[in-house]
């Protein structure tokens, strides 16, 4: 789990906003700060279902960036 919010962070900076991240994710984007400030987290399962989320997000655009 403590590579959760650096997932955040990362997805953040491929989609170009922390909203595009919160769509994905279907929370408001207050709350994605707050997950990653920190302040408090989803639960497990939800974690297991959004670290999977972000992970295909960013393979996705890792293999339309190679040529």
């Amino acid at each position: 789990m403590d590579d959760f919010p650096y997932l955040l962070v990362r997805a953040a900076r491929t989609t170009g906003t922390m909203l595009d991240v919160a769509l994905l994710l279907r929370v408001e984007p207050a709350q994605v700060y707050r997950w990653i400030a920190g302040i408090d987290l989803p639960a497990d399962e939800r974690i297991t279902e959004f670290k999977e989320r972000l992970q295909d997000l960013l393979y996705s655009s890792a293999a339309a960036a190679r040529p």
